[in-house]
């Protein structure tokens, strides 16, 4: 058998070959790292779901202690001690565990820093009071909410909000001035896999309620019950 037709039959890759391969490992990357992202936003979308289940099983054992009212936030006072994730923490262990949102790009700043990647209500968490200090409006008391399965109690805190223990709850009752209102204080777009709309309408966000489940709400179906007139942060009567 004459071996100089095996050796001419051996040769590496063409050029044209291997540009073919790079082109082939091209595309599989591009199709597979939209996968990866993705499933690396559903993993935080979860963890902080399962935050917000804590922090709403706090918020219950609280109640249940207070009569049926939820804690203090720090509007109107200057005591750090009086923001709700601190008085929570003899409820549910160390609050820094829940108090973060691993998709929350300011997550380590604002345990620095004694914030919160989750904002309480208003209207739930701070009375609406008169000049002279009366009692207007409130929705403090859990156990008096008509419809707790359809109120929130908690949301994700927008990127730009401070990172600052008095940035600790919403400031919903100025909702019904619009969309931008609404995303100076929450996040509605905070999990998704790619880069944030300029209007936030592309994601979804953790809502916790008063009877204690959490829910994810697409950002364009927030946008559009604002949109609407209709303030998703105030109790339902």
């Amino acid at each position: 058998m004459s071996l100089v037709g095996n050796r001419g039959s051996k040769r590496g890759f063409t050029l044209i070959e291997l540009l073919v391969v790079i082109a082939i490992i091209a595309i599989l990357a591009g199709l597979l790292l939209p996968a990866l992202a993705s499933a690396k936003s559903k993993a935080r979308a979860i963890q902080c779901m399962g935050n917000l289940r804590q922090v709403g099983l706090g918020l219950r054992m609280y109640a249940d202690d207070h009569g049926g009212r939820v804690p203090e936030t720090t509007h109107g006072v200057w005591e750090t001690n009086r923001s709700w994730a601190f008085t929570l923490e003899s409820y549910v262990g160390n609050v820094d565990e829940i108090r973060a949102c691993p998709a929350d790009p300011k997550w380590r700043v604002r345990l620095t820093n004694n914030a919160s990647s989750y904002v309480p209500n208003e209207f739930v968490f701070v009375d609406r009071l008169d000049p002279f200090g009366g009692v207007l409006e409130s929705h403090r008391n859990l156990d008096q909410l008509r419809r707790p399965t359809e109120t929130i109690t908690i949301f994700e805190a927008a990127d730009d909000l401070a990172p600052s223990v008095f940035a600790d709850h919403t400031h919903s009752r100025n909702w019904d001035k619009g969309w931008e209102a609404v995303l100076f204080d929450i996040q509605p777009d905070r999990h998704r896999a790619g880069a944030r709309q300029p209007d936030r309408s592309s994601g979804r966000a953790n809502y916790l309620y008063a009877d204690g489940h959490v829910q994810s709400l697409s950002a364009a179906e927030v946008k559009k019950s604002i949109e609407a007139g209709e303030n998703i942060a105030r109790p339902p009567e």
